[in-house]
């Protein structure tokens, strides 16, 4: 019995005595954004991380200093970048609350495998960090810009830019990123960053627009605002359709427009098979939406001619919808030859025998298939309004 007791107490003083590696909050660096650019003289990465200043934020006697530290460092991998810059400041970085990866547009075009691997690998950086290409900037000046934000972090705008993003923007994070790009038949698309000059305010404003496309993991093009509007109608992608828009010329006056808004998207892509060399495929594309703003000021007295508009304005909607669409399709098949759909996936899961047939060629298969697009658009109301707002003389 004695031994019994000693051989607990001893075991409880093993396992109870604490976490030997654990790091107090006073000794880890949070990494709250990452930019990796590429050192053109040396051809080495540049890792540049946004430390948080903890003690400039309290609530109980916040400093008048910066908020944030940046970090940059250079060398030949990521691993060995992340682990060199706690060399460079007093702490450890730590990267759990870690908010964004931005990368510059040569470290797109010479592959990210290389460069994400190490987050993938460490666990360090967690998937569901935004993943970004900074547009004809470096990936560093991006963590400097203040922008038009009411946080004082900059790391914390990048993040509300993608949390609060329109139909207008393609949005990635990391795991989407990995999903992509190793799977056969899909090449990924992610966001893209872009500083602009703003003339009426004395600093720079950081901006997301559009997407890039990748053709496996290097960087191809962008797409502009109405391509990315029609990359996410195709692939029903996007973390608020609820805030997106179509903005139409009104039946009712010349110049004047009517503001539909999007409120849910589905879409649907089938595979036609008629033989290894015909393969086509139908994408529908279903939206429901509302009319919430209309500038003419013409009246309508009739419920019927309302009926009648509505219906005008639905297929306005769907020709607008099915022009974006089909623009995005042209642009990845002619001009980047790159499969940012997922075509071929949908090919492989719904006809795996043709798949199995197409595959090893499926580049080139994909900038000759056929699409046709098909939207359907239901205007469930015209805002509440039975007909428009006319001012009283």
């Amino acid at each position: 019995m004695i031994l019994r007791k000693t051989f607990i107490i001893i075991l409880t003083t093993i396992f109870l005595t604490g976490c030997w590696d654990r790091l107090e909050l006073t000794e880890i660096g949070m990494v709250v954004a990452m930019a990796i650019d590429i050192d053109s003289e040396t051809g080495e990465y540049i890792l540049t991380s946004q430390y948080l200043r903890p003690a400039t934020e309290s609530t109980l006697s916040p400093s008048g200093d910066n908020p944030t530290v940046l970090v940059s460092v250079n060398g030949k991998t990521i691993s060995d970048l992340m682990r060199k810059a706690n060399q460079e400041i007093d702490r450890k970085g730590f990267y759990a609350h870690n908010k964004m990866v931005i990368v510059s547009e040569d470290v797109a075009k010479a592959g990210l495998i290389p460069v994400l691997e190490t987050f993938q690998r460490r666990q360090e950086v967690r998937g569901y960090v935004w993943l970004a290409v900074a547009k004809n900037v470096k990936a560093k000046d991006i963590l400097s810009v203040e922008g038009n934000s009411i946080s004082r972090i900059p790391a914390q705008f990048l993040y509300s830019l993608f949390s609060n993003a329109e139909y207008n923007a393609v949005t990635s994070n990391l795991l989407q990123y990995y999903k992509q790009v190793l799977k056969k038949g899909e090449n990924p698309v992610t966001g893209v960053v872009k500083m602009e000059e703003e003339k009426e305010v004395p600093h720079d404003v950081v901006n997301l627009v559009g997407g890039a496309a990748f053709q496996k993991d290097k960087l191809v093009g962008f797409l502009n605002e109405r391509e990315a509007r029609g990359y996410n109608w195709l692939k029903a992608k996007g973390p608020h359709f609820e805030r997106g828009a179509l903005y139409l010329t009104s039946l009712l006056e010349e110049e004047k427009l009517v503001t539909v808004l999007i409120k849910d998207v589905k879409s649907n892509i089938t595979p036609i098979v008629k033989g290894p060399s015909e393969i086509s495929f139908r994408i529908d594309v279903k939206q429901v939406a509302e009319i919430t703003g209309q500038q003419s000021t013409k009246k309508m007295e009739k419920k019927l001619t309302l009926a009648d508009y509505l219906k005008k304005v639905e297929k306005l909607a769907e020709n607008e919808v099915k022009d974006q669409v089909q623009a995005v399709i042209a642009k990845a098949q002619k001009e980047y030859k790159s499969d940012i759909f997922g075509l071929g996936n949908t090919l492989k899961r719904k006809e795996p025998e043709t798949w199995s047939k197409v595959e090893n060629n499926w580049p080139q298969t994909f900038q000759e298939v056929e699409c046709t697009v098909n939207v359907e658009v239901d205007l469930l109301n015209s805002g509440l309004i039975q007909g428009t707002l006319d001012p009283s003389e």
